[in-house]
């Protein structure tokens, strides 16, 4: 019920907005992108795209030509051109597509779509009010509108979408991020960091929202916190959070160029189906044989299938591409530790971080072969600049718990475990028990146990027999209740 009210609310706030939009702009003038006569289509030059997407734009070209007067032949072109950030050829036939069927809430979203990506805000602010006069609810359109709403400086009104999709959505870190941009722009950087730090909150590695921190920070004087962010920001710059957007999930969909193959395998990886991933990254390289990245991500993809020699085979052919990647040593050096080949591992870490000094899973595997030598003060060195370069890294952490547990440090031990918490996966009945027995060491007893049995209880519930024996046996009194 709930739900359902604050959903009415945003439509109500978002249609009251584009009363304001339409009154304040005036309509599009562009005439390219107002094609009269049913043979108005793009001239496409095919010759810089690769042979795969030529013949993938040829034929869709060929489709729209043979039916003129058919929106979804002109508007599955424009989808074509738009999914390779053809922009000026994808406006027009969104925009043919949008006077062929004048009541596709579609064409018209995906018009100021690629209008805003122009940086045609004006334009794109005046399409989108009008689209979401027919499907008012749709986030992705109210963002977006938002944020050219921001551009041609209509601060009030992008602040009232902002609002009005955090109200309904209060999980949305986009509009925190883009309020947050509101109250800079209006000069308010208190308000403008407490947006941000939310949308940080929401998604701890929003590239964007930690560089605008940063920002603020800066000035505000706060120069250790300016670092702390903007080391974030390094780590994360390409980072954003997913948005559920199906419309332009289906225009990402017709890419198959090299990139779009290499993210499709990253969420396939995620998943746990690393044989398809493995397939979307061979995909990637047959589309394009020097695509970098795909050759590093299957270093990673072999390894975890114990597959060596071939992952081997695509470490050389990644290094004759370009050797400058991080990523690439970082994988090979995972790799070797898989083949029990420490020192190895350790040079093909350190040569990750001469590339990415900020690398933070680098100086936590450093950490471990230190520590693994008996190279206490250089493990304890390489988690905490893990740290430093990403304050929520649970490995870095957990390892410096256990460290200064050893040294009878225990307050900063349970410090380092707490952090260990959150979000919950498979290793966090782990880090509960060492936390447990952190505070038993320590002489407290309570909380002790409290952990304790947490983490037996989520042992149990994940099937780890093997730690909720370890668990039992250290605090009987858990087992006799």
């Amino acid at each position: 019920m709930i739900a359902g009210t604050r959903r009415r609310a945003v439509v109500r706030v978002v249609l009251a907005a584009l009363v304001v939009i339409g009154l304040a702009l005036a309509p599009p003038a562009d005439a390219r992108l107002q094609p009269t006569g049913g043979d108005s289509l793009p001239r496409l030059e095919m010759g810089n795209f690769l042979p795969a997407i030529r013949e993938q734009l040829q034929q869709a070209y060929a489709a729209a030509e043979a039916r003129p007067a058919d929106p979804e032949a002109a508007g599955a072109l424009g989808m074509a051109l738009d999914a390779y950030e053809q922009y000026d050829a994808a406006a027009l036939c969104y925009r043919r597509a949008q006077q062929l069927d004048s009541q596709s809430f579609r064409w018209r979203f995906y018009l100021g779509w690629v209008q805003a990506a122009q940086g045609r805000h004006e334009d794109a602010a005046l399409t989108l009010a009008a689209a979401l006069r027919m499907h008012p609810g749709y986030v992705p359109a109210q963002l977006r509108l938002a944020a050219s709403l921001l551009a041609i400086g209509k601060w009030q009104e992008s602040g009232e979408v902002y609002r009005a999709v955090s109200a309904a959505h209060p999980e949305n870190a986009d509009a925190q991020y883009g309020a947050g941009r509101v109250s800079a722009a209006r000069g308010d950087v208190t308000a403008a960091a407490a947006a941000y730090l939310r949308a940080v909150e929401l998604f701890p590695d929003y590239g964007a929202a930690h560089y605008a921190l940063a920002l603020v920070y800066r000035t505000l004087g706060d120069d250790e916190r300016y670092r702390q962010q903007f080391r974030l920001y390094e780590q994360n710059r390409t980072s954003v959070p997913p948005l559920d957007d199906p419309l332009r999930g289906a225009v990402a969909r017709l890419n198959m160029g090299p990139v779009a193959h290499i993210r499709r395998g990253a969420d396939l990886e995620r998943a746990g189906r690393i044989d398809e991933a493995i397939q979307e990254q061979q995909e990637a390289l047959r589309v394009d044989a020097r695509a970098v990245q795909a050759h590093i991500n299957l270093i990673a993809l072999h390894g975890r299938l114990g597959q060596y020699e071939s992952a081997v085979e695509h470490y050389r052919a990644a290094l004759d591409i370009d050797r400058n990647q991080a990523d690439l040593h970082y994988n090979y050096g995972v790799l070797l530790l898989k083949q029990r080949r420490p020192q190895e591992a350790e040079a093909a870490f350190r040569a990750a971080l001469e590339i990415n000094p900020y690398y933070a899973d680098a100086h936590v595997n450093l950490g471990v072969l230190a520590e693994h030598q008996g190279r206490l003060n250089d493990a304890v060195r390489h988690f905490e600049d893990a740290v430093a370069n990403r304050p929520n890294d649970r490995a870095a952490h957990f390892h410096l718990g256990r460290l200064r547990a050893n040294q009878a440090e225990y307050d900063e031990a349970i410090t380092h475990f707490l952090k260990t918490l959150t979000p919950e996966d498979e290793s966090t009945p782990r880090y509960l028990y060492a936390l447990a027995a952190t505070y038993a060491r320590a002489g407290n007893s309570a909380e002790a146990l409290r952990y304790a049995r947490t983490a037996r209880e989520q042992a149990a519930a994940r099937g780890q027999a093997e730690l909720l024996a370890s668990i039992e046996r250290d605090f009987p009194a858990l087992a006799q209740r």
